[in-house]
């Protein structure tokens, strides 16, 4: 039977019906995440949700990705900063299983994209992967022996908070609110007028200010790679978020800058690759751990 899966977000709430190996049943539906300076709405809407699907579907469960730390045990976020607020210590699982009587399971949002690249896109058949998303931050999460990394606080993979050596984090100079910041800056072009897909098109077109804020901002990202590199040793990384979307543009960057400064070549990762499966990546991770979980409905 199918599952529902769902991928929660600071700005929006993606679903779909998925079966046990992660294909889409349905189109992928989405909502604006509900929210105030100071609450949010999300588990209002998350109800509604399941309320109108189960009327259509009969679903074996719900698989739910979603924004902050998540103590996957007990499907409960943990900790989550402010762009969701007043989410921290929501206890999702707890609350739909109440509610609905199925079985739901909850993980973080950037653990779930990995699992779904590694399942069914860029990292399939990758033993040690690391993924790692920019978005409005940097994101990461550890997959070692073919089994998600949470450590001892579910918080492993959290590369965003490196330390720089400007006394910034990686996420502050390596997202793709930090690249929109410094083309900003350069260009003297409103933010609110920017996006990281307009600066790759005007780099593509020869902007030479363009060029130089995705160089410095690729420059941030490798300092990052270069520690996780060291550390955990991937046999694969990859890169998710919207910026997956450049691959042509960004792959061989990456690899080379990562080349140039790693001590040794026998170091380097046999892949560094973009992301596959697009804003579907979490969901599919999801429903992966879902099924990692119950076992039985395989």
């Amino acid at each position: 039977m199918p599952i529902l899966a769902l991928d929660i977000g600071g700005t929006a709430i993606k679903y779909g019906v998925f079966d046990f190996s992660g294909k889409k049943l349905t189109e992928t539906y989405e909502k604006v995440t509900p929210k105030s300076d100071t609450t949010n709405y999300i588990m209002d809407t998350v109800n509604h949700i399941i309320g109108s699907i189960i009327k259509e579907h009969d679903i074996e469960g719900v698989a739910v990705s979603t924004a902050g730390v998540v103590d996957s045990q007990k499907g409960k976020v943990v900790f989550a900063g402010p762009t969701i607020p007043d989410y921290t210590n929501t206890p999702i699982k707890q609350m739909i299983e109440e509610d609905f009587g199925i079985p739901c399971e909850v993980e973080n949002d950037v653990n779930c994209a990995a699992l779904g690249e590694w399942w069914k896109g860029a990292g399939k058949g990758s033993d040690s992967f690391l993924c790692v998303t920019l978005g409005t931050g940097v994101g990461g999460a550890v997959i070692l022996n073919g089994k998600l990394w949470s450590g001892a606080t579910h918080s492993a993979g959290e590369i965003g908070y490196l330390p720089m050596p400007s006394g910034r984090t990686l996420q502050e100079e390596a997202s793709t609110s930090s690249l929109v910041s410094d083309y900003s800056l350069r260009s003297g072009i409103p933010i609110n007028q920017l996006n990281g897909k307009i600066i790759f098109e005007k780099a593509k077109s020869g902007d030479k200010e363009a060029k130089k804020a995705i160089d410095n901002m690729l420059i941030a990202l490798n300092q990052g790679l270069l520690a996780a590199v060291y550390l955990i040793s991937p046999d694969t990384i990859v890169i998710g978020g919207g910026v997956s979307a450049q691959k042509e543009y960004l792959e061989d960057k990456i690899k080379e800058l990562l080349a140039q400064q790693i001590i040794s070549n026998r170091m380097l990762p046999e892949k560094i690759v973009c992301a596959e499966l697009g804003n579907t990546a979490g969901m599919i991770g999801a429903v992966y751990h879902f099924l990692e979980k119950h076992p039985t409905n395989k």
